[in-house]
């Protein structure tokens, strides 16, 4: 009985030592310096067409930065997928002369006009490490929930859905250093949809898990499904920089 026991206890041990090992994963925060670029028009039913705005030349949106955070979360179960979480927050205003401009109830108006655009994304994203050793490489789907509102003057317009996306991560690490390269993207098209976002960067690990990113971020959605009258082929790219936590 004793025997059995010691081994039960070995078993036990053994067990914990393998799951604190597998069981981990990470966390990011940074900041994405973002620009945008492409069109967008907003037309009521029955109603004027509206312009096909430039976002940049004709709504004045520029620059801006906003936070980005995501969460790995690996385990060692056999089957079941790892899970990674998401959110992305992007928001630009502008102040512009326009002529002759159509948004929505605005018809024809020549003027200045204020201009808003916000996104919010939030990501559950489930995958698989397909390699795991000098070169990594995840595969898997993610559920993208996607809100924003966009508004010219007094006229705003709020939308919402969620966007089915493809998955894949890379991940290379330079022997004999604390340097790696990773790419990382979505890509879709759904109900009228076509969205997708990469980000391509380098990491340098300092201590613990502990260290930092940079590289280069973009995001594009292309929709005329996301209100009733609404039309965006939109893009916003630029560098980020994170703070990473690999436990």
């Amino acid at each position: 009985m004793s025997h059995i026991n010691t081994m039960m206890a070995v078993m036990v041990v053994s067990l914990s030592t393998i799951q604190a090992d597998n069981l981990g994963g990470e966390a990011s925060l940074g900041i994405f310096n973002h620009s945008p670029n492409g069109y967008a028009s907003y037309s009521l039913p029955f109603g004027h067409s509206g312009t096909s705005a430039n976002i940049v030349d004709t709504l004045a949106f520029s620059e801006a930065q906003d936070i980005f955070l995501k969460v790995y979360i690996e385990h060692p179960l056999p089957v079941f997928p790892n899970v990674k979480l998401a959110y992305t927050a992007l928001s630009h205003e502008g102040q512009s002369q326009v002529a002759l401009f159509s948004w929505g109830d605005i018809v024809n108006f020549t003027g200045e006009v204020d201009n808003s655009l916000s996104l919010d994304m939030t990501d559950a994203t489930l995958y698989y490490e397909i390699f795991d050793n000098w070169m990594n490489l995840d595969l898997g789907l993610t559920l993208r929930y996607l809100s924003g509102d966009m508004a010219v003057n007094h006229e705003a317009l709020s939308f919402s859905t969620f966007i089915p996306l493809l998955y894949a991560k890379t991940r290379f690490y330079f022997p004999l250093t604390d340097l790696s390269l990773q790419l990382e993207a979505n890509a879709g098209r759904y109900s009228g949809i076509t969205s997708y976002n990469y980000e391509l960067s380098a990491r340098y690990t300092l201590a613990m898990g502990i260290g930092l990113e940079a590289g280069y971020k973009a995001i594009y959605l292309d929709s005329n499904d996301l209100l009733d009258g609404f039309d965006a082929d939109i893009d916003f790219s630029g560098p980020y920089a994170a703070a990473v936590w690999d436990f």
